[in-house]
């Protein structure tokens, strides 16, 4: 199991978006649930990712949590950081 995070300035709409686009795509994992902070893929407990978004003055801190998709979760922040 993995648990990243990190902050940017970007919108949380955007995020999910973007983590829903990932994660479909590259892990063709399906959506379970998704709200207006986060969205989960998967298998709770088993196979799972778990993107939560918390606003912080001006960023959103976003935590990417997963288990037995801990590459994905690694590469989509890579990625994500990279276009910020």
């Amino acid at each position: 199991m993995i648990t990243i995070s990190f902050k940017t300035k970007k919108d949380q709409e955007s995020i999910l978006n973007e983590a829903v686009e990932y994660f479909t795509k590259n892990a063709g994992l399906k959506i379970a649930e998704r709200s207006h902070c986060c969205v989960f893929f998967g298998d709770y407990p088993s196979n799972y990712v778990r993107v939560t978004l918390s606003q912080e003055d001006e960023k959103s801190e976003v935590v990417v949590e997963s288990r037995e998709f801990e590459y994905q979760a690694k590469r989509f922040v890579e990625e994500f950081k990279g276009k910020v």
